[in-house]
């Protein structure tokens, strides 16, 4: 017999509380009076331990991890990015910032859920504390204008480092200011307008999108005040939100022309149309994405996410749009229920990447939506699924790059050093490097 909604959501709660974590130590002053050293395993601890506290307490439907197994993954996935940036701490070039950790710690564990995708989400939309990651601020460049550089995080703030032509070391510069040509980019605060760095626009100035408008204004034909309660309102993906703080947008996003209306997050049982619509810990539930993205399931409802072996709605957008069972588990396609997560070596669902481990992929098998757990994809197997023609679920391969437009698989390095690229494993030489122009092309090897 299954369990009963109220029988499985007594075990969590019980569990939550007797197994959290000492409170994190205090935060400490890395100055240069202070003496004392961050090390990265502390800061990886630290900020996955918090960034895992916000996804489990804001967003539930797109957690699929338990939070032992999203602290252990994303410590990993922190250490190994640090390993990339060791020399620079080991020459003195960068430090962590440890102000900006502990005030990251705080403001992940504490503050308002926004309503707003998750960190981590696999679409370019604005996502919420994305200055909390390593290269985004928790590091401070000691490199001053003008100086040569290996990496961004060497640079002081107000800097990026510049390599032009692909150099293998290349100069700190300053970001464009007001009137100067873009080049890398504006200081905060100014936008390009296609030429030369300005002001960002204002209230009732024309505009085509919101990152033309000054922070606390949406692009509605022209530059606006945010939504107040009760009035109409789209997803605005170059906003958390187009509601004003407090507010969420109840609609049901990617649907073209839909208008929702900014709400108060609802309780339990409460109508919604999406995830954000409800308040935080809860999931929009029993929505039928059948026809989605041609049209807007109707209204769900409410309520904490879905315990072992609970039925469970079927969804190829299941990456997009969530997912009702608690984390830890996933919608199994062969019985739609909810159950654990396949491991390594199972067979599981490339279009939801729901395998568990720390580099643990759900490989396409190339014959629908069917994959089994593994490492990173191989030269010439499958290592993307296509949801629909703008939506395209991958995974790593293990050298070369992923192909996601007609293969659909690994392919190796075929680039050519000025060529235009997105990665490295795009380029013959292994670096795909910024330019001055803002664009991304083949440089030679160092």
């Amino acid at each position: 017999m299954w369990m009963t909604r109220a029988a499985w959501w007594l075990i969590p709660t019980a569990v939550l509380i007797l197994g959290c974590p000492p409170p994190p130590p205090p935060v400490v002053d890395a100055g240069t009076d202070a003496g004392t050293e961050l090390f990265a395993i502390e800061v990886c601890t630290r900020i996955a331990t918090a960034t895992c506290e916000l996804k489990l307490r804001c967003y539930p439907a797109f957690s699929r991890l338990t939070r032992d197994e999203c602290v252990s993954q994303r410590q990993a996935a922190c250490l190994a990015e640090y390993e990339t940036l060791a020399p620079s701490f080991e020459a003195k070039r960068a430090s962590f910032n440890a102000d900006k950790l502990g005030a990251c710690e705080q403001r992940l564990t504490s503050s308002a859920c926004p309503p707003s995708f998750p960190p981590d989400y696999p679409l370019e939309v604005v996502q919420p504390f994305s200055d909390c990651r390593l290269q985004t601020g928790l590091i401070t460049g000691a490199v001053p204008s003008g100086d040569t550089c290996d990496q961004p995080v060497e640079c002081v703030a107000g800097t990026f480092c510049v390599k032009p032509s692909g150099v293998c070391r290349g100069t700190c510069v300053t970001y464009s200011q007001l009137d100067e040509p873009c080049g890398i980019g504006c200081l905060p605060g100014l936008r390009c307008d296609g030429t030369r760095c300005t002001y960002l626009k204002t209230i009732d100035e024309l505009c085509d999108s919101s990152v033309e408008c000054e922070p606390d204004l949406i692009c509605l034909g022209s530059c606006r005040p945010r939504r107040k309660l009760g009035e109409s309102c789209k997803v605005d993906f170059d906003r958390l939100s187009p509601c004003e703080p407090g507010l969420a947008c109840d609609v049901t996003p990617f649907v073209d022309g839909i208008e929702g209306k900014c709400i108060v997050p609802g309780g339990e049982s409460a109508d919604c149309n999406f995830h954000w619509s409800c308040r935080a810990g809860l999931i929009c539930a029993d929505l039928n994405w059948s026809t989605f993205p041609g049209s807007a399931p109707p209204p769900g409802l409410c309520r904490q996410p879905d315990g072992e072996q609970f039925n469970c709605p079927q969804t190829v957008y299941a990456s997009f749009v969530g997912d009702q069972c608690a984390p830890g588990l996933t919608c199994r396609d062969t019985t739609n229920q909810c159950g654990t997560l396949p491991e390594r070596g199972q067979s599981c669902t490339p279009s939801k990447q729901n395998c568990t481990g720390f580099q643990v992929y759900c490989k396409p098998s190339g014959s629908g939506d069917v994959g089994v757990c593994t490492g990173p994809a191989a030269t010439g197997e499958f290592c993307a699924f296509k949801v629909d023609a703008s939506r395209t679920v991958s995974i790593p391969c293990a050298s070369g790059f992923c192909e996601k437009e007609v293969t659909l698989q690994c392919r190796p390095p075929s680039r050519t050093t000025g060529s235009i690229c997105k990665e490295d494993g795009e380029c013959i030489s292994g670096r795909c490097i910024p330019q001055p122009d803002m664009k991304l092309r083949c440089a030679p090897p160092c």
